[in-house]
């Protein structure tokens, strides 16, 4: 065989196999998103909201504010195909972790189990650094654990529980002061 016929064959070995890797990338991420799954973890949902924002005795946490509920709702209703598939993939990784490693589902783990979980999982959802994470980021879109996180912060927020007991909230505040002290152990305020 020369030579010339042989780099040939292996540039085109190469394309074609990128190609096929390209195609089977695009597919995953735009199949149609399994949202029965999403439903059918609505309690591993309750208890990951709980370990990231958990109650405190005067401050209801996350699934007592029901932001598990909010993020059900939020990837059936309002993200893209990409995203959804990253994220119930993401319910999936959670689910074969916590099974793998501690025999048993992820809201019948321990706290420090849990924790170490999400602390895993944190790691493995951490872009590169500097331009390289940006583009990732920016191309591939986040991962699992950055949108959970800001899911729940944001239905934290925004939930009557979050808004009233977790943030500070006046419904009327009846005049517009741009600058307000806040006083010692005042939490954050809900409107501004």
């Amino acid at each position: 065989m020369k030579r010339r016929t042989a780099i040939g064959r292996i540039v085109l070995a190469g394309v074609v196999g990128a190609g096929a890797f390209s195609g089977y990338k695009w597919y995953e991420w735009n199949r149609t998103p399994d949202m029965d799954y999403l439903d059918r973890r609505r309690a591993t949902l309750a208890a990951l909201v709980q370990t990231i924002l958990p109650p405190s005795p005067t401050i209801p946490g996350a699934a007592d504010a029901g932001v598990h509920d909010y993020i059900i709702r939020y990837v059936k209703d309002c993200v893209d195909a990409h995203t959804a598939n990253t994220f119930i993939d993401g319910l999936k990784d959670v689910a074969h972790y916590s099974r793998s490693h501690f025999n048993k589902e992820y809201e019948a783990c321990t706290p420090e189990e849990q924790t170490s979980i999400l602390q895993h999982f944190e790691e493995k959802g951490r872009p590169f650094n500097g331009v390289l994470g940006k583009a990732e980021t920016k191309f591939l879109g986040p991962a699992f654990f950055p949108l959970l996180r800001e899911y729940t912060v944001r239905g934290y927020c925004t939930s009557e529980a979050g808004a009233t007991k977790g943030l500070t909230y006046v419904p009327v505040p009846g005049s517009f002061h741009g600058c307000i002290p806040k006083t010692p152990g005042q939490r954050a305020w809900a409107t501004k």
